[in-house]
């Protein structure tokens, strides 16, 4: 019998408290990368990051007594990709892989402010793929919250970002288009995906985006003797934080509230990111920054009603998408024998 996908109930205060660690986790990335990136490549930063993550994610996964499921399962006289591996697989290319390459392709090409606009379509992306794909609702409220969002982070880059459209690479404004899109897919799938456990299917797909990432450093000049301490850091809090638990942060959320709510960090993730290069390289914060943070603010307020629940309904049970109660819970695997999608 196929798997039923029901509509993420209104988020609670849990939820909110979720998304909030996401957005300082995933805010705290742009001031790492940029240390990162002064001393190493950015295929090197990549690679590493996802690394880093992996490893992490995998000993918290393991010191829960959890463990990855078998890669193959044996179909008669062969063997197969277990189902879930493929789930795992599809996300962790989409969401990690091919956006941590396209992006620093793109922005040799482009203003980091136009990327940063680039950015906002992530959430539009992801609210009508998960309409069309997760049975997500698609109010009014939601997609005025949306406009208000998307408005808020042109207000933040600035008039001169949008501008940039018309002088730009058209590649490079097409990569980052795609760039999005694909993170906004990786959200979706995480939603669709079976009933795994949010660390154990975090691990999963960390440890396949590393391997994934590999193959570029064969075609990377690594300047090794270049290196800075402070770039080595920065790549393994990269790794713990904005990808390690961010990874089963995102996916907890995901589940629990949907994709769409979890879109709204990205919207949210650049306001920080302003206030934390303010804080550590003293970057001068401009009016149209809180006139932003107004604008969004009040587009997630709209899209939100009411702003929380206090517990969930009763009858919302276990499914793919509650992924505190996968946490919880106990839970019995079916090999893919035994299980129809």
């Amino acid at each position: 019998m196929a798997r039923k996908h029901i509509t993420p109930a209104e988020a609670t205060l849990y939820d909110w408290s979720l998304l909030a660690l996401i957005v300082a986790f995933g805010g705290s990335s742009f001031v790492m990368i940029r240390t990162a990136v002064a001393t190493m490549p950015p295929a090197v930063v990549a690679a590493g990051r996802l690394w880093v993550a992996a490893i992490v994610v995998y000993i918290l996964m393991r010191a829960a007594g959890r463990r990855l499921p078998p890669f193959f399962i044996r179909n008669g006289r062969t063997f197969r990709i277990r189902r879930s591996w493929w789930w795992m697989i599809a996300v962790g290319a989409s969401g990690n892989v091919l956006p941590f390459y396209i992006f620093p392709w793109a922005q040799q090409f482009v203003e980091s402010g136009l990327a940063g606009v680039y950015m906002a379509f992530m959430p539009i992306w992801t609210v009508a793929l998960a309409y069309f794909f997760a049975g997500e609702k698609l109010s009014r409220r939601k997609m005025v919250g949306f406009t208000l969002g998307f408005f808020g982070v042109i207000v933040l880059m600035g008039p001169d970002a949008v501008k940039g459209a018309l002088s730009s690479d058209l590649r490079a404004q097409m990569g980052l288009l795609l760039a999005t899109f694909l993170y906004a897919a990786s959200a979706v799938l995480s939603r669709r995906a079976p009933p795994i456990r949010p660390r154990v299917f975090a691990s999963g797909m960390l440890i396949v985006a590393a391997v994934m990432a590999v193959p570029t450093l064969f075609f990377t000049d690594l300047h090794r003797e270049e290196w800075s301490l402070a770039s080595i850091a920065s790549i393994f809090f990269l790794g713990v934080f904005p990808t390690g638990l961010n990874g089963i942060l995102i996916i907890m959320l995901i589940r629990r509230a949907g994709a769409g709510f979890m879109a709204f960090s990205n919207y949210i993730t650049p306001l920080w990111a302003v206030a934390l290069g303010a804080l550590v390289y003293h970057e001068r914060l401009h009016w149209t920054v809180f006139i932003a943070l107004t604008v969004i603010l009040a587009g997630v307020a709209v899209s939100q009603r009411p702003p929380f629940s206090k517990k969930r309904p009763e009858n919302s049970g276990i499914i793919a998408g509650d992924g505190m109660a996968g946490e919880l819970e106990p839970m019995i695997e079916k090999s893919d024998s035994q299980t129809k999608s």
